[in-house]
């Protein structure tokens, strides 16, 4: 049986999204491995990672402007190559330095992706059928993060770390050749008409090229990016970050108003004046930055107290991954019946209970002790994340849909980077606030068993009293870390309860309430689309 077009469409750029978001994750177990292969230091090796984040965050917002200009078939394919390119000069990189170069190829690719793929997929389904085609898309967007230490781990172990990149490109060769053969040009692109009456409607005349915005996009969004990411791992005041996040906040504000005063915008802020449109990524954001920005939390856990390798963390993750494909599923298949409030609601209820449930840990908490609450969270990210995502684009005609998909993901990735910096440095503040306190109880109790165990290793000698002290500083360490860890998480529990209520009054999908009237006066729906309330029509 051969599959619709947009069937077609959907499958094949959900291949180049599961690439993108699977090289996020999965290099952080072959960091080590690349430390010792060019001779240098975990924090250096790790910008490995860095370069491309930022390459992701400087190329998204410039995304939907260039396939407005020269076709998103054009871009999406663009996207692959560049990908594909960088992972197969990463596999032969002679030095760390242009292996960094050639990861800011990759992420440009990578980036590039997001906003094409939910472009080319709302543009060829009809607004009725877009809920499901986001779970296609949502399916390997969740799975790849979920899997990704896993593949990384298996492949540094079974090969050598150039395997994660090499395995991107006979699948991106692939891909590319599909999409080139399936995907439609641009002139269809512009004639495609799932929306009724869409063809009538007159063609906006172009301005200018608008190099100050994408100067100021670029620059904008990447210095400030570059500035949260520093911040968690220093502080928000840091000499070396503070001139980043000032830098990037004025550019962006600069950005900003260019963007309201020039008629051919490179993102159409002018978007965020739609009620449904702001509500929808205000808790697309809450999702980024809680639960996703919350998962950075526990590899530290279980790798910094209980010594676990990044490979058996990452298994402990899978079944969240799976949980949330299931619930996308789902969520796609009913978002016509039951609407994205209700499901969004229940899907930030299961996260917050979830979330509840990773405030008890102990320094003896093991992954199997966390199975049902990771699964909680798990179907709660797949019930709410792609109805948000479903709605916030619903509002969006399909000329308007490169663009605003853009702004949709460079404003989640900023979200997501702010979320892991605060709670972050939250955990910091906390672990150290609980440090007098478990100092205190480890000398009322601990401190007696701590000192037989190194009288029966050492005997009666003077190096009894720095095993006792190496003793305190690894219970207190590991103690003050806990309850700080507990403390981040019910930080989370109350942002997602919060936004529990929130979702409730987001707004409602026009064509959903379209489609009930015209049900009610006995029409027919299929292949019509609201007209949404956007300035720039």
């Amino acid at each position: 049986m051969r599959l619709d077009y947009k069937w077609q469409a959907a499958l094949i750029t959900a291949v180049g999204l599961f690439m993108a978001v699977l090289d996020n994750t999965i290099v952080n177990v072959a960091l080590p491995q690349m430390a010792d292969a060019f001779k240098t230091d975990r924090n250096t090796i790790q910008w490995v990672v860095t370069a491309y984040f930022l390459a992701q965050a400087a190329i998204i917002p410039v995304t939907g402007y260039l396939s407005d200009l020269i076709g998103t078939k054009r871009v999406f394919i663009g996207a692959l190559l560049f990908f594909t390119l960088g992972s197969f000069l990463c596999v032969f990189a002679p030095n760390k330095e242009l292996l960094f170069t050639f990861r800011v190829l990759q992420g440009i690719g990578g980036g590039a992706l997001f906003p094409t793929a939910f472009a080319i997929i709302f543009r060829v389904f009809p607004p009725m059928e877009r809920g499901a085609a986001s779970a296609v898309l949502g399916v390997p967007v969740l799975l790849a993060p979920a899997f990704g230490p896993t593949i990384g781990g298996y492949l540094t172990t079974t090969f050598t770390w150039s395997a994660i990149f090499l395995v991107n490109v006979p699948i991106g060769i692939i891909t590319v050749l599909l999409a080139w053969r399936i995907l439609h040009a641009r002139e269809a692109e512009d004639d495609a008409t799932v929306t009724a009456g869409a063809a009538s409607r007159p063609q906006p005349q172009r301005g200018r090229f608008d190099v100050v915005g994408l100067i100021l996009s670029m620059a904008g969004f990447t210095a400030l990016v570059y500035g949260i990411t520093q911040a968690a791992s220093k502080s928000w005041n840091d000499p070396s970050v503070l001139p980043f996040l000032i830098g990037g906040g004025v550019l962006l504000v600069a950005f900003v108003i260019n963007e309201l005063l020039v008629k051919d915008p490179v993102m159409d802020v002018r978007l965020f004046l739609n009620y449904t449109f702001t509500a929808s990524n205000i808790l697309i954001w809450a999702i980024s930055a809680f639960l996703f920005g919350s998962l950075i939390l526990l590899p530290f856990f279980f790798e910094g107290v209980q010594n676990l390798t990044a490979l058996s963390t990452g298994e402990i993750f899978i079944t969240q991954g799976l949980a949330a494909a299931l619930a996308t599923i789902f969520s796609g298949r009913f978002y016509n019946r039951i609407g994205p409030r209700w499901l969004a609601a229940i899907g930030f209820a299961l996260v917050t209970l979830g979330t509840i449930g990773l405030t008890k840990f102990t320094v003896s908490t093991t992954g199997a002790d966390l199975q049902w609450w990771l699964i909680l969270r798990g179907l709660g990210l797949g019930f709410a994340n792609i109805p948000l995502q479903t709605l916030v684009l619903s509002v969006v005609s399909n000329r308007a849909m490169a663009r605003a998909s853009s702004l949709v993901n460079v404003t989640r990735q900023v979200a997501g980077a702010i979320g892991i910096t605060i709670l972050n440095t939250y955990l910091t503040q906390q672990t150290t606030n609980h440090v007098a306190a478990v100092t205190k109880s480890f000398f009322a109790g601990p401190v007696a068993s701590a000192t037989a165990k190194c009288v029966a290793q050492l005997g009666h000698s003077p190096a009894v009293q720095a095993c006792v002290g190496a003793a305190a500083k690894v219970y207190i360490g590991q103690n003050a870390f806990v309850m700080g860890l507990n403390d981040a998480f019910v930080l989370a529990a109350i942002a997602t309860g919060i936004c529990t209520v929130l979702a409730l009054f987001v707004g409602r999908d026009p064509n959903l309430v379209a489609a009930k009237r015209a049900a009610a006066r006995g029409e027919a729906v299929e292949g019509r689309e609201a007209r949404p309330a956007i300035v720039g029509e």
